[in-house]
């Protein structure tokens, strides 16, 4: 049995050890950016998407090609056949250090890998950096601010970055995570350090938009492909 004082220590020593870790996990969860994509209420999904400051691009608006749709586990993305649908938000983003996103594959496309030079994904989430111009290297191509592609694979190195065919100084495109089929996953990734160390950079510039993104344009097969995502936060 304790005396009076000792249960007073042990109480003291339990409060201050409390206090630390509810101020680790309050440090460690610092969010200064989150978008979440399982309030879906009422509208079509474009709409909805709208209102979250999202607009289509490429074959995101062609439902013959991509399906936009909305579930319990978040916003849908899927692919008819081959296509590429990309919805661009802008964001001002200033404080971050690390991403986490909330997301998973029902289908990949046929034939998926940018180890093999198949550059085709069933889920990607693009983060633009700054607003300085970079060439795409082509005159047919707008140039872009930096930007990092960040996918699920099933079978790619995970942390590799990998250049596409346009976009070579200014993108690049990295599998953070190996996905099951069909299970929601949580993915964390070093933002800030990863855009330092792709781009040779001493610092990294605000973030200026967010994109989300399925292409299957060099899938083989019938280029067919299925996602989801519920949530994108960014953390310092």
């Amino acid at each position: 049995m304790f005396t009076s004082g000792a249960r007073t220590v042990v109480i003291w020593m339990l409060i201050v050890v409390s206090a630390v870790l509810l101020t680790g996990t309050a440090h460690a969860s610092s969010i200064t950016y989150d978008v979440l994509f399982t309030d879906y209420v009422s509208g079509s999904t474009l709409q909805w998407l709208a209102k979250k400051g999202f607009q289509p691009k490429r074959d995101a608006t062609n439902g013959n090609k991509v399906v936009l749709s909305h579930a319990e586990n978040g916003l849908v993305l899927q692919t008819k056949k081959q296509a590429a649908g990309l919805l661009l938000s802008p964001v001002d983003i200033h404080t971050y250090s690390k991403i986490r996103i909330k997301w998973g594959v029902d289908d990949f496309p046929p034939g998926a890998s940018y180890a093999k030079g198949i550059r085709s994904e069933s889920i990607m989430v693009y983060v633009f950096f700054g607003t300085e111009k970079i060439s795409s290297g082509s005159v047919l191509i707008p140039n872009s601010p930096y930007f990092i592609g960040l996918s699920l694979c099933d079978s790619d190195p995970i942390g590799k970055g990998f250049q596409g065919r346009y976009f070579k100084a200014g993108g690049r495109y990295i599998c953070i995570d190996q996905a099951p089929k069909g299970k929601e996953i949580t993915t964390d990734f070093p933002i800030e350090e990863t855009f330092k160390l792709m781009f040779g950079k001493s610092a990294a510039p605000a973030i200026s938009g967010i994109g989300i993104g399925i292409d299957t344009e060099h899938a083989k097969g019938n280029g067919v492909a299925k996602s989801f995502i519920s949530e994108i936060e960014f953390l310092k």
